[in-house]
């Protein structure tokens, strides 16, 4: 039951003032006779029948006093607003300390089978459908899930990937065979050894001269390696060139590359050549303090694009497209965002490289440098307006 008090005060002592204001007003609906205290009689009278018994009240007067102090309560609106408490499926007692759960019974909600301590060791003497070899203690369980979380979170984000690469590869086949070839070319100079695959010392090398901040790290490495292999073979390459090319975001909070949804600032997003966006788990828990002078608004990729068609939705939603109704269909006009800068490489010199602040920086004096820069000039050189053989529209 301590371990139960600490979390109740922990909760309370984090608490916005709003809150400690409510949870105040409720001890008061509860103490009837305002004595600063609640008793036996006013428990039974205000608690939930689920809590409303003389063995948890028991448990709950820490000090013996038979009344329930404001500190005491804090327990009791714990068990009552934030979590359900279970009961122990053998002596049915509610389980406020350690317990045990079946692990093949988990996902049934109310159904789900839990034991006390003392009634686990009676191990084979209850009735239950499953062995008590099943049983798993809550800090284990609590373990199992956030691997299982974590599991599950690494096998969507590589789904989401699988898309990616997906699209670059439809890009690729619908592009002018110019284009693909110039493509395979690219794909060759990040190549320093010629071994047919990009590794990851070549592609940290790539990122770092290229001056892309976010992509400079294993991580985002791991990530594009999709059949995980250790290197990149060409449609990952494809799909790396898509990803800058499209804009793909890179979360302003957690910095980890967005593979699918992610939210976009509105104010942010009215400037052309920069915006800030959150992946959903970010957004979700509200991690990021980002706002323009108190006005703060997301919206999801998927409504901006619909509001790009829809000039009611884009009022609606406060987005400024800066003429996007004029801009032909394939000016695709690369997006700087947080540590990321679009290429445009076929506005500078051979000799230099624009860095994520804008900076005009001198290019490397190293040898895939001779390499990397003519490549990729003459693959952007190909896609830009005007360039592309033909009259198909193409992101690559």
């Amino acid at each position: 039951m301590e371990g139960m008090r600490e979390i109740a005060r922990s909760y309370y002592e984090r608490a916005s003032d709003a809150e400690k204001k409510s949870i105040q007003q409720s001890f008061a609906k509860l103490d009837i006779d305002g004595d600063g205290k609640i008793s036996l009689r006013e428990f039974k009278k205000t608690v939930s029948s689920r809590l409303c018994a003389e063995a948890v009240f028991e448990k709950l007067d820490e000090n013996g006093d038979e009344c329930l102090d404001f500190g005491e309560f804090l327990c009791l609106h714990y068990m009552e607003k934030r979590v359900e408490i279970a009961r122990c499926g053998g002596c049915w007692e509610l389980l406020v300390g350690p317990y045990f759960s079946c692990l093949l019974c988990l996902g049934r909600g109310a159904d789900t089978y839990n034991l006390c301590c003392a009634c686990y060791r009676l191990g084979a003497e209850l009735p239950h459908e499953h062995s008590v070899q099943n049983m798993m203690d809550h800090h284990s369980l609590l373990m199992v899930f956030r691997n299982r979380t974590a599991a599950a979170e690494k096998a969507q984000n590589k789904k989401e990937m699988e898309e990616l690469r997906e699209i670059a590869k439809a890009h690729y086949e619908a592009s002018p065979p110019r284009v693909q070839t110039l493509a395979d070319e690219f794909c060759r100079s990040m190549d320093s050894d010629g071994d047919g695959r990009v590794d990851l010392s070549e592609f940290l090398a790539f990122m770092r001269h290229e001056g892309y901040l976010y992509m400079q790290n294993p991580s985002f490495f791991d990530e594009l390696d999709v059949d995980g292999n250790g290197t990149l073979d060409f449609s990952e390459v494809m799909t790396l060139y898509y990803i800058i090319r499209s804009g793909r975001p890179f979360c302003g909070c957690c910095a980890k590359f967005i593979p699918g949804v992610f939210f976009s600032c509105v104010e942010c997003f009215k400037n052309p050549r920069t915006s800030f966006d959150l992946c959903r788990d970010c957004y979700r828990t509200r991690r990021c303090d980002h706002n323009h002078g108190g006005r703060a608004q997301f919206l999801d990729n998927h409504t901006l694009l619909q509001a790009m068609r829809d000039p009611a939705l884009a009022n609606a939603s406060g987005v400024t497209f800066h003429e996007a109704w004029n801009r032909p269909t394939n000016d695709i006009v690369p997006l700087q965002h947080d540590g990321i800068y679009m290429n445009t490489s076929y506005l500078t010199p051979y000799n230099s490289y624009i860095n994520p602040q804008n900076a005009i920086v001198p290019a490397s004096s190293n040898s895939n440098w001779s390499k990397w820069k003519p490549a990729l000039h003459a693959f952007e050189v190909a896609l830009s307006i005007g360039n592309v053989a033909g009259t198909l529209c193409t992101i690559l």
